[in-house]
């Protein structure tokens, strides 16, 4: 093995380290997995007060939201986690490699959703699996027009018409199963988050269907 390869091995170890939160009792731990099974978790738990509550929509939307932007980010993720950082981010990392004095960067930037849905586009579109346009009409929906606009709220009334919500939830399950059935994604999931996932993507197209 040549000099390079035995720096880029040192590089993937090192941050992989990294990643690793020392465990404790006084802590709770998290993995990318992690927070797309307890983003879908809440999803079908906040669905199930439908119709009743229908303020709820908030809720599930940023549930979804955080979903779909998790399953997009395991899908790309690589072994260093370029894959998904920001530009600013991927320079600093790459100068940190390859020049002696440079300093990992103290802060690792994930890229914006939007980078992220073309980047994940992009990847399913080499093996042949597009998603059309109506999906991603859909998914840039939810995240520009009201994921945003619930994070960044301001003051004064909204009135958000519900004719279209189940369709564009629905829209982001879709890309949520097609990312987490990702080879390099499934190598990651243990029995039970398998079944997990697939039980509350189930359970929340149920729920959608009951309020279409």
């Amino acid at each position: 093995m040549d000099d390079d390869q035995d720096f880029n091995d040192l590089v993937i170890q090192l941050l992989r380290q990294k990643r690793q939160p020392a465990p404790s009792r006084d802590y709770v731990r998290f993995d990318e997995i992690e927070d797309v099974l307890t983003s879908t978790d809440l999803l079908v738990d906040v669905l199930a007060r439908f119709p009743t509550t229908p303020v709820y929509w908030k809720w599930a939307i940023i549930a979804a939201h955080s979903a779909l932007q998790g399953a997009m980010v395991c899908a790309l993720d690589d072994a260093t986690g370029i894959a998904v950082m920001d530009k600013d981010t991927v320079k600093a990392i790459l100068k940190w490699q390859n020049e002696p004095n440079a300093k990992y960067p103290e802060e690792e930037k994930l890229a914006y959703f939007p980078t992220i849905l073309e980047r994940f586009q992009q990847l399913v579109q080499k093996e042949g699996r597009p998603i059309s346009e109506q999906p991603i009409r859909d998914i840039e929906k939810l995240h520009h027009e009201f994921r945003n606009k619930f994070i960044h709220y301001t003051p004064g009334s909204w009135l958000i018409e519900k004719a279209g919500l189940p369709r564009i939830i629905g829209a982001a399950l879709d890309v949520v199963e097609l990312a987490m059935n990702q080879g390099e994604v499934l190598v990651k999931l243990s029995g039970n988050r398998k079944r997990r996932l697939k039980r509350n993507l189930e359970a929340a197209r149920s729920e959608l269907s009951r309020v279409m």
